[in-house]
């Protein structure tokens, strides 16, 4: 009986990868051809710079720092760290399962503790 449930889990967690890199493909997909169709549209001419009439050395006060964009290779090297744990594998797969069916939040915020 537990060599069964022991198969049972191994195959639940391979499908939930199976899931999660088809969703991951989609993703990459629709992320390339909306790429490819960006280019094709008229670009609008970029207005110029309005000329400063201050000569401050210093950046502006309370202004944030421009953040960096994320590259697509981090966002793959972080799902591949996430599918290397099969346990938070599985929590994962049973948040995305319980977020579409609109469970109960309590029980979804619980799981992402776990995930932490």
């Amino acid at each position: 009986m537990a060599t069964n449930d022991t198969n049972d889990m191994q195959r639940m967690q391979q499908d939930a990868i199976r899931r999660v890199r088809e969703m991951q493909n989609r993703a990459q997909q629709s992320l390339t051809r909306s790429q490819q169709a960006a280019p094709t549209e008229p670009q609008k001419p970029e207005p110029e710079p309005q000329p400063q009439r201050h000569h401050d050395s210093s950046p502006a006060h309370g202004a944030p720092p421009a953040l960096p964009l994320p590259q697509p290779s981090t966002l793959s090297n972080l799902f591949d760290g996430l599918l290397q744990d099969g346990e938070r594998t599985l929590i994962l797969v049973l948040l995305l399962i319980l977020v579409s069916e609109k469970a109960d939040t309590g029980l979804i915020f619980a799981l992402m503790y776990l995930i932490i």
